[in-house]
């Protein structure tokens, strides 16, 4: 890391107790690839192992809440799905949480019949938890609302006119679930280790929609219809393939609008981008499971 950045995680450790006692007995700091707009560094010492997460300048845009996030995180800590917290300062975006060992999953894991089964059967735990009343709520409708308002992207290969077009299509029958604790962003690289499989970055936590949630573990890593099914099989088989069909088309709608939010179309593949963008021009009406 550079001298300024490895004097900003001094200085955040130096704010409580543990990160004192880590500096005075000596620290390691690994810079860890983070997302587009969030700093991670993994902090080694005596006191502990931990990753220290500085959040970017564009919560409000991204509609974030770290106080939320902190509280949804240390409620799926204690019920075993996430990183204990060892100090947080939501008001400065500053998070630092315990370094899980185990691998972080690839794309190919999470595309894998094993990784499938064992997402979906670890959703379901998730999904089943008791969630405590502290933690937010979140409706996919102001959700939605929040991106579209924000400006389109001249250069986005999905217009904002097409989006709300498949918006109306696919939430003109949504009835929620019944709701039930989401990490709601499932890429690959927030899956670590496999007994138990456990989830980090827990800033778009919230109680909502499960049936999104599967929606969006199959939009980030393009499932076929095989895979989904496996997928739904895993969680239990309780939801329609229509509605997920639904939920599918609505999380990449959304997907597309944070990308656009983001200025983010770029950090797609080739690949991942051609397999949204091809999702996103069918006609809705001819979708079928």
């Amino acid at each position: 890391m550079s001298p300024v950045a490895d004097a900003a995680v001094r200085a955040v450790l130096g704010s409580f107790a543990a990160g004192r006692d880590a500096l005075a007995t000596g620290i390691a700091i690994e810079a860890l690839a983070g997302g587009l707009e969030n700093e991670s560094c993994r902090v080694t010492s005596a006191a502990g192992d931990w990753v220290l997460r500085v959040a970017g300048p564009r919560d409000v845009r991204f509609a974030i809440n770290r106080v939320a996030e902190f509280q949804a995180q240390n409620a799926a800590a204690a019920l075993g799905f996430a990183p204990a917290i060892v100090h947080a300062e939501p008001a400065r975006g500053i998070l630092v949480s315990e370094y899980l060992a185990g691998a972080v999953w690839t794309r190919a894991d999470a595309r894998s019949p094993a990784g499938i089964r064992a997402l979906g059967a670890r959703l379901a735990e998730l999904h089943t938890a008791e969630a405590p009343r502290t933690i937010r709520r979140m409706n996919v409708h102001d959700v939605l609302a929040h991106y579209l308002e924000l400006p389109a992207t001249p250069a986005a290969p999905i217009s904002r006119e097409d989006i709300a077009a498949r918006l109306r299509w696919s939430l003109a029958t949504y009835r929620a679930p019944p709701p039930a604790l989401c990490h709601t962003d499932l890429h690959h690289l927030n899956l670590v280790g496999t007994e138990p499989l456990r989830f980090v970055d827990w800033e778009y936590a919230a109680v909502g929609d499960p049936i999104f949630e599967i929606a969006a573990v199959i939009g980030y890593h393009d499932l076929d219809a095989e895979q989904r099914e496996a997928l739904l099989a895993a969680h239990g088989g309780s939801f329609a393939p229509a509605h997920v069909t639904r939920m599918c088309l609505v999380f990449d709608c959304l997907h597309a609008l944070w990308l656009d939010a983001a200025d983010g179309w770029s950090s797609l593949s080739s690949e991942r981008l051609a397999a949204l963008t091809a999702r996103l021009t069918i006609d809705p009406a001819e979708r079928r499971r």
